[in-house]
């Protein structure tokens, strides 16, 4: 990492994870040894401003663009239900490591969007009621709708399954519903439980408020664990400033009519959680870079992998494969007036991408299954609808091969 991106001031920014420390899963308030450690090993990662927060909590930020694009790391560890080892963000235990940090993402976020940049914000536990303490959840939630206008997006791993998944304004909310018990919830498979999200999605755009959705990435291995390495190479927006200024439990969301949430928060059960205090005003913005595309607008990603592991060893370096793309293949080729051909930048280089796709009258591919516009959030949705409706069997079909690629869900 140093000799390859550090060294040609390529920002590098790592997150800590569950088998990265331990016993697994396991990590006590810092500062302590773990947090030590890993700022030495990662020195030259942290800023020298965010050392000592790393070494007390783990998580710091970097501008990866100087006074445009920053990117967070979050320790997720201590949002992360399997670490027995911290309270769950208690609502009256201010001092639990999770609440102390998700108050430091608060003022994070509150100082980048005052000086207007944007902000992704990466991890290793992705964020669902699946794997987040709920009121973790609930204040990674809000957090992320409150400031929409400033997060480009949300990326995560842990899960090794490629897939994306929404953070709803409904998981604020009390919700009455017919729930089954969480160990029964949490044999669903995953891929099951998305599908069943996404058909709960309105079915038409005007009926979409899109303030009330963020989306995470998950991305798949980068080793073979349990299925076959892959890696992302994004493609962003990087035109000149267009003047936007900013103004144990299943992994799904509850669905079901809303509750008083009034009167649920004077229940013993609900009055001392976040879901009752969290009122801050939502920065949304339809003209925001995660809504529409505008300078550092995520424009969508080629992905690589590794079909074929037994060719790669100490002698023979490893032949990654282009596995997908997320843009239409008529994206990647220049088009319109002579002018608009010029100015043409490809978002993918040819010969980064197999012959078919090097040839500019391809109109459909396997390799771009999915054919989006870009990555802001109406594209995700809109994709998260087609994959909702049960008569799109083949997207369905490719969805879930590069879900499990190389092998089938554990």
């Amino acid at each position: 990492m140093r000799q390859i991106f550090s060294s040609r001031g390529i920002s590098v920014v790592p997150s800590l994870g569950n088998n990265d420390i331990w016993p697994h899963n396991i990590l006590t308030p810092g500062p302590n040894s773990i947090t030590n450690e890993f700022a030495k090993i990662w020195d030259i990662f942290i800023p020298f401003p965010y050392l000592q927060v790393f070494q007390r909590g783990a998580y710091y930020s970097v501008e990866v663009i100087p006074d445009e694009v920053a990117a967070i790391s979050l320790n997720t560890l201590y949002f992360y239900d399997s670490n027995k080892a911290v309270g769950g963000c208690g609502f009256h235990d201010r001092n639990d490591p999770g609440n102390l940090e998700f108050d430091w993402l608060e003022v994070q976020l509150k100082m980048y969007r005052h000086r207007n940049m944007q902000v992704w914000i990466t991890g290793h536990v992705p964020p669902s009621p699946g794997n987040y303490f709920p009121d973790c959840y609930v204040r990674y939630v809000e957090l992320s709708l409150r400031f929409q206008d400033t997060i480009l997006g949300h990326l995560f791993g842990h899960m090794n399954m490629d897939h994306f998944s929404f953070l709803e304004s409904i998981d604020l909310e009390f919700v009455d519903n017919q729930d089954d018990g969480p160990e029964q919830q949490r044999k669903t498979p995953l891929y099951d439980t998305l599908m069943e999200e996404f058909a709960a999605l309105p079915k038409k755009s005007e009926e979409i408020d899109y303030s009330d959705y963020a989306v995470v990435n998950t991305a798949p291995p980068v080793v073979p664990n349990p299925y076959l390495p892959s890696f992302r190479i994004f493609v962003y927006n990087v035109t000149g400033r267009l003047g936007f200024k900013a103004n144990k439990r299943k992994h799904g969301h509850k669905r079901g009519g809303l509750a008083d949430k009034t009167a649920r928060c004077r229940l013993k059960e609900n009055r001392d959680t976040w879901k009752c205090f969290l009122n801050g005003t939502w920065n949304s913005d339809p003209g925001s870079p995660s809504r529409s595309n505008k300078q550092w607008t995520p424009l969508g990603y080629a992905q690589y992998y590794l079909p074929d592991l037994e060719t790669a060893d100490k002698k023979r370096e490893p032949e990654y494969k282009l596995e997908y793309v997320t843009f239409a293949p008529s994206q990647l080729h220049p088009a319109g007036t002579d002018d608009e051909r010029s100015a043409f930048r490809y978002p993918i280089p040819l010969k980064r991408l197999p012959k078919s796709l090097q040839n500019s009258s391809v109109t459909e591919s396997k390799f771009a299954p999915y054919s989006m516009a870009d990555l802001t959030i109406p594209s995700w949705v809109e994709l998260a609808q087609r994959l909702g409706n049960k008569k799109q069997e083949a997207l369905r079909a490719e969805f879930r091969k590069y879900m499990y690629m190389g092998g089938e869900e554990e």
